[in-house]
């Protein structure tokens, strides 16, 4: 006789394999974190990382868990220049950076003489809803970028190196004669031409060497925070404020675009508390170190109203005539309306 089969057990199997099944379909899912690399180049003393710091914290209460930031300071991938550069092609998601005039000269304008004269008319022009985020919004959306925030570095200065004993404050004529290095842009080259200096086209990374070993007298473009870092080189800092030093909180554009409305809200206003804070308080971060830098025994020396007015002439008399042949009149036009006072 052949024994009887049961099915049963396998008619269990299955209705508990169909529960399981049924549970799954219903149960919330867990979405990942989406992965992102934010990164910038600039050392520990540099306002780009309280920023970071400020946006990191807002990131996780306004959208905590939904963002796994990988965050790269100081340069461990690569210069400014570099990270601009992946951030266009999507290697770096999100990067504070500096405007590379390589990839859009029009981007020239960041570096333009005298745009501001003082943090009042600094913040009315880059800071959160000023008269140029407009039109840097544009040129960036070009390279393939959305800007989140404009932010804010410092006015910047001409430091010279230690034993040269010079202190240029009347231009051109004091600075004749004086190699000063120039970061490599047309504008930094044309403006110090215009001053009387003999500027030196030198990658930022090659400036401490440089002033160490004498190849050139002094640097430009030296906002207070710099001149702390390379302090033990130098013995006079002019502070000319011959432009205002800004940097690009930007994000890659198809990155952007790839996030849904609510990480994208997040992100932004998550940068723009970040931003608010920089510009409330660069200010006073710039005069501790102001202070620091007299404390260490480098003399900090302004120009009088006298010396201002005729560097003004020269600047925006040469410099903003030149500006209009790269960018076009019509951009530098935006640039007067912007900043009419």
């Amino acid at each position: 006789m052949l024994k009887q089969l049961s099915f049963k057990k396998p008619a269990l199997g299955i209705a508990t394999a169909l529960t399981m099944t049924a549970s799954m379909l219903t149960a919330p899912v867990t979405q990942a974190a989406e992965e992102v690399v934010f990164a910038h180049a600039m050392s520990k003393e540099h306002i780009f990382n309280p920023i970071a710091d400020q946006f990191l914290a807002a990131l996780e209460q306004k959208a905590p868990g939904a963002f796994d930031v990988k965050y790269h300071p100081g340069g461990d991938l690569g210069d400014w220049t570099s990270q601009f550069e992946q951030t266009i092609a999507g290697e770096i998601g999100m990067t504070m950076t500096f405007p590379a005039t390589d990839f859009d000269p029009r981007l020239n304008i960041a570096s333009l003489g005298l745009v501001a004269s003082n943090w009042e008319e600094a913040t009315r022009v880059y800071g959160p809803g000023g008269s140029l985020v407009s039109t840097y919004e544009e040129i960036y959306a070009g390279l393939n970028m959305k800007l989140l925030a404009i932010l804010p570095v410092d006015f910047a200065g001409i430091a010279i190196r230690k034993g040269e004993g010079k202190v240029p404050v009347n231009f051109p004529e004091d600075a004749a004669g004086i190699k000063v290095r120039v970061p490599p842009t047309q504008i930094a080259i044309k403006r110090f031409e215009y001053l009387g200096f003999n500027p030196v086209p030198m990658p930022f990374s090659e400036l401490y060497t440089a002033l160490q070993l004498g190849s050139v007298d002094g640097r430009t473009f030296g906002p207070p925070s710099e001149i702390w870092q390379m302090r033990d080189v130098l013995e006079t800092y002019v502070f000319s404020r011959d432009f205002f030093e800004q940097g690009a909180f930007v994000v890659n554009m198809d990155w952007w675009n790839s996030l849904d409305a609510s990480e994208q809200k997040a992100l932004q206003a998550s940068a723009d508390d970040a931003s608010k804070w920089a510009w409330k308080e660069a200010e006073s971060i710039s005069e501790g170190l102001i202070a620091d830098i007299k404390a260490f025994g480098i003399d900090v020396v302004e120009l009088t109203p006298e010396q201002n007015a005729k560097m003004g002439q020269i600047i925006r008399d040469k410099e903003w005539t030149w500006i209009e042949s790269t960018v076009g009149k019509p951009l530098v036009d935006r640039i007067r309306t912007a900043t009419a006072h």
